[in-house]
């Protein structure tokens, strides 16, 4: 496959995954519209008989849009190859987290809320990491990234008011959207 082609199909794989990201929650809302995220969390349409099928495939898609946009990222942005990686092995790490969490539902107890924290925790990582690296040559462009992976683990404070950690995923998934998002534009806008 050409290197043109490659472009144009993680283009059109990325779109398609951030239209999903705007799209899914909808659909699982029409689908279940009783959901509260103050009392129930975001994983809980992993376990209804109408929402589980869009929330596990898109957990997928997102798992493997954050490792390729990750990856791109990286290998444009982040020259020392010292760091890129250790960037692109906490990249790894967190993606398949996620796509264990999306195919392992809360029935399953700890085997879905262990790959979930470890998300939680790694891509928040893998993002405020980035920015620290980035900073070393681009104060302005990193402190962007860390400011956004501070939020994130900031969006854990959510827990105190509300009963269920569904609030506090809405943020954090907001912060990774708008993260990635940008990022994308940014990496595109740079290199055409």
């Amino acid at each position: 496959m050409s290197r043109i082609t490659i472009k144009k199909i993680r283009k059109i794989y990325l779109s398609f995954s951030i239209l999903l990201g705007f799209i899914s929650p909808l659909i699982c809302l029409y689908l279940f519209p009783e959901f509260d995220p103050r009392q129930h969390p975001v994983s809980y349409f992993g376990i209804l008989q109408n929402t589980s099928g869009i929330f596990m495939i898109s957990l997928i898609i997102f798992s493997i849009a954050i490792l390729w946009n990750g990856t791109t990222i990286i290998r444009k942005l982040i020259k020392k190859q010292k760091y890129s990686i250790w960037l692109h092995w906490i990249l790894v790490f967190s993606s398949i987290c996620l796509f264990l969490t999306g195919i392992i539902n809360m029935d399953f107890g700890p085997f879905h809320q262990i790959p979930a924290l470890f998300f939680f925790l790694s891509y928040n990582f893998f993002i405020f990491l980035f920015g620290l690296i980035r900073a070393t040559s681009y104060v302005r462009k990193g402190l962007f990234s860390v400011i956004i992976g501070s939020a994130m683990l900031l969006s854990s404070l959510l827990l105190i008011p509300f009963p269920s950690y569904g609030v506090a995923e809405i943020v954090y998934i907001f912060f990774i959207l708008f993260w990635n998002i940008t990022m994308w534009f940014q990496k595109k806008n740079q290199y055409s």
